[in-house]
């Protein structure tokens, strides 16, 4: 009995690997804030509350979806980006406060409060520091950001998921080789990490749909100038 336990484990987990490996390029993707702290107390506090945020992403052909969830539901940020078109909805609620931003994103990139200049980025690539993520193999990315007194970003990208979804905030407008499934936001004052906690490989057309009923409509330099420039945030 035991020794057809054993056949049988060696029968199926090198099969669950090859299925969890696929390339995907439509599906989901849900990543959470794991870690955000500092060793500034008042810091801590405020980053204290930022832990268990989500961002969902939905991704098909052409076309995304990333679902924001901060402050424990407080704050919510839907982003419907088409990149064939280049057009770009935002929804933005924040305690009731429903704004929708109908824009696109050339204007989006416009209007952002703080313009990196993405040419400027060092990207260094290092395959042989890998992880598996969810079943899907990641490499380690190390992006040092210049004037920004020792921030850089460090991840492990996968090259099996293709999405056109930039999910790391301030960097919509750089060209990853792969998809981020773990990044931390590290600098003198804080750290802040994000990872990935679930991935499928189908996606419901309907998300794509988007629903403005309740929401108030303006372009995105209104929306930068009410919020006091917190434009571009999420995308």
């Amino acid at each position: 009995m035991k020794k057809q336990l054993i056949n049988f484990l060696l029968l199926v987990l090198p099969f669950a690997t090859i299925t969890a490996q696929k390339v995907i390029e439509k599906g989901y993707v849900k990543m959470e804030i794991t870690d955000a702290s500092s060793e500034d107390p008042n810091m801590a506090m405020g980053l204290e509350m930022m832990k268990g945020s989500t961002t969902e992403i939905y991704f098909s052909k052409d076309k995304y979806v990333t679902v924001m969830d901060m402050m424990g539901g407080m704050v919510s940020i839907k982003n419907y980006v088409d990149t064939k078109s280049e057009k770009m909805d935002m929804l933005f609620d924040a305690m009731g406060n429903k704004m929708w931003i109908d824009s696109n994103l050339k204007d989006m990139k416009k209007n952002k409060p703080v313009k990196q200049d993405m040419s400027k980025m060092d990207v260094k690539y290092d395959k042989s520091e890998t992880k598996d993520i969810l079943g899907y193999k990641a490499y380690k990315t190390t992006i040092t950001i210049p004037d920004t007194d020792g921030m850089k970003v460090i991840g492990w990208i996968t090259e099996d998921i293709k999405t056109e979804a930039m999910i790391i905030q301030g960097m919509e407008d750089l060209k990853l080789n792969g998809f981020p499934l773990e990044f931390s936001i590290v600098s003198p004052q804080m750290k802040i990490t994000f990872a990935a906690k679930e991935i499928k490989d189908t996606v419901d057309e309907g998300i794509f749909a988007l629903k403005t009923e309740g929401y108030k409509k303006m372009t995105m330099e209104e929306f930068s100038k009410q919020m006091g420039g917190m434009g571009g945030m999420g995308f």
